[in-house]
C-alpha cells in the first residue's frame, strides 16, 4: 500500500446517548484530563461521533476504517519534538500488545505544524512499533489539539469518549470502556 495515499476517516456515528454511558468513563475523561482550560474545548465533543481524520504516510501498518469497527480506538496525537511524547511510546507500545486481543486498536496522528518530516526517524529512535501516520492540520483543529501528547478514546459505538487525556490515564478509560462494553 502506498504510505503517501490519505485515509479520511470517519468513526462509526453513536445512537446512543452521554446518559446510556458508564458514569465511570465520563469521571476518568474529566479526572486525567490535561488542563482545565482545554477541557472547555474538549467537554462539548464527548458523547458525540468523533471528527473525522486525514493521515498520510504511514509507518508500521495502516489503520483501515473497517479495522476500527466495533474496537475501543485510541488516537494517539504527538509530534516529533515533543519529550513527553517519545517517553510515552514505550507505553503504547505495551497498551497495543496487552489490549489487541481485548478489541482496542491504538495508532499514532503525528502532527503540530513542525517536525513531521521527522516522524521515521523519530519513530526508529524510540521504538515505536504501532501504526503512525502524519495528522493534517485540519484534523487537529477539528480535533481541538491544542497540546501535545492529546489522547482520544472512542468506544466501539464510535462515540468520542475522552479527549485530552494524560498520558497514565489512557489505560484507565480503556479498562472502564472494557467494562461497560465487553
Amino acid at each position: 500500500m502506498n504510505n503517501a495515499r490519505k485515509w479520511f476517516f470517519v468513526l462509526l456515528a453513536s445512537s446512543w446517548a452521554m446518559a446510556s454511558e458508564s458514569p465511570a468513563v465520563a469521571v476518568l475523561a474529566k479526572e486525567g484530563h490535561w488542563l482545565e482550560t482545554g477541557w472547555a474545548a474538549h467537554e462539548p465533543m464527548l458523547g458525540k461521533k468523533s471528527p473525522g481524520l486525514e493521515l498520510t504516510g504511514w509507518l508500521n501498518g495502516e489503520v483501515k476504517p473497517a479495522a476500527m469497527a466495533g474496537k475501543i480506538v485510541v488516537v494517539d496525537f504527538w509530534a516529533t519534538w515533543c519529550g513527553p511524547c517519545r517517553a510515552s511510546v514505550p507505553h503504547n507500545n505495551e497498551l497495543v500488545r496487552k489490549y489487541a486481543a481485548k478489541g482496542v486498536v491504538l495508532f499514532g496522528a503525528c502532527g503540530s505544524g513542525r517536525g513531521e518530516e521527522k516522524m521515521e526517524e523519530v519513530a526508529k529512535a524510540t521504538g515505536l512499533a504501532y501504526p503512525t501516520a502524519r495528522v493534517a492540520k485540519a484534523s487537529t483543529t477539528a480535533w481541538n489539539v491544542q497540546w501535545w501528547p492529546t489522547y482520544a478514546v472512542i468506544d466501539r459505538k464510535g462515540t468520542l469518549r475522552a479527549i485530552g487525556l494524560k498520558p497514565d490515564y489512557v489505560e484507565k478509560v480503556i479498562e472502564a470502556l472494557l467494562v461497560e462494553q465487553p
